[in-house]
């Protein structure tokens, strides 16, 4: 299936054992959320290269930034909870784990059983990534839109086998690096100046970056913009207090919109809904 926002590719009929999907989606704004579902004996790898992204599995709930890696166990009900599908870019990988499908990559059965398991073990953490995983989803993105021949097979399978032994690696070697410090002072300030316009500027001031290093090394901290940072954080503040407040229009102001219109436009643009709309399902779904 490909659109010019979203491809998918069915691997089974590409020599590649085992690899049952890959999977690339880059949306520039929000789409319905993704119902709860299961992936029969198959393990998934979402790879968030940018943007913000929820996935609600069992009772817990993943926030997942740019460059964050999350791992969905086998036989596991997922979904995107009550948020939607954000924009933002995201690759995903699924693996049966089905040995009567053949050898995970045509290693041999130890291999890839090992492999497996310990995908498997780090499953249900997120992690971040890095600049290689990166270029090898691209590469493999490219290499599977040719058309289809044995070399491409050969080197469409080396790159599946760098990407998942790279997982592998970083799972096995780095949890989800804690907030710096500079992130932590920053996240503070915000949240303490949330009735108010915060300017780009002044987060810079407060951790002594200039501006335009600062948008660069906010983004590869957070995986977006430092305005747009902001921005959710509000919607997410907005969330609670629709539900507690008297109006609409109240929580507007105590958060810094000029106008409730202003509010509703920018609620919609980060939910996929009105303030209205999302007032009225949260209370019928409590």
């Amino acid at each position: 299936m490909q659109t010019k926002e979203r491809k998918v590719f069915a691997l089974k009929n590409r020599g590649i054992p085992r690899v049952s999907q890959f999977g690339h989606y880059k949306y520039n704004s929000v789409r319905p959320g993704l119902k709860d579902h299961i992936h029969f004996k198959t393990l998934e790898i979402c790879y968030f290269l940018k943007g913000k992204q929820f996935y609600a599995i069992n009772e817990a709930l993943y926030e997942l930034r740019g460059n964050d890696i999350l791992i969905i166990a086998p036989d596991t009900a997922h979904s995107t909870g009550m948020y939607p599908e954000d924009k933002g870019e995201l690759y995903w990988l699924q693996i049966s784990l089905e040995q009567k499908k053949g050898p995970l990559c045509h290693l041999p059965a130890e291999q890839s059983d090992v492999l497996l398991q310990s995908l498997i073990r780090n499953s249900h953490l997120a992690f971040k990534g890095s600049l290689k995983l990166k270029s090898i989803l691209k590469k493999l993105e490219l290499e599977l839109q040719k058309p289809q021949s044995v070399l491409g097979e050969l080197r469409t399978n080396q790159l599946l086998l760098q990407l998942l032994l790279n997982t592998h690696t970083i799972a096995e070697n780095q949890g989800k690096a804690p907030p710096t410090d500079r992130v932590k002072l920053i996240d503070d300030f915000i949240q303490e100046h949330m009735e108010r316009t915060i300017f780009v500027d002044e987060l810079a001031s407060l951790v002594d970056l200039s501006l335009t290093y600062f948008k660069e090394w906010f983004k590869k901290q957070k995986g977006i913009p430092p305005k747009e940072y902001i921005n959710r954080l509000k919607i997410d503040r907005a969330k609670s207090e629709l539900l507690s407040k008297h109006t609409i229009t109240q929580v507007a102001f105590d958060l810094g919109y000029g106008s409730s219109q202003y509010f509703s436009t920018s609620f919609k643009k980060y939910t996929g809904v009105t303030p209205r709309s999302y007032i009225a399902a949260t209370r019928h779904n409590t």
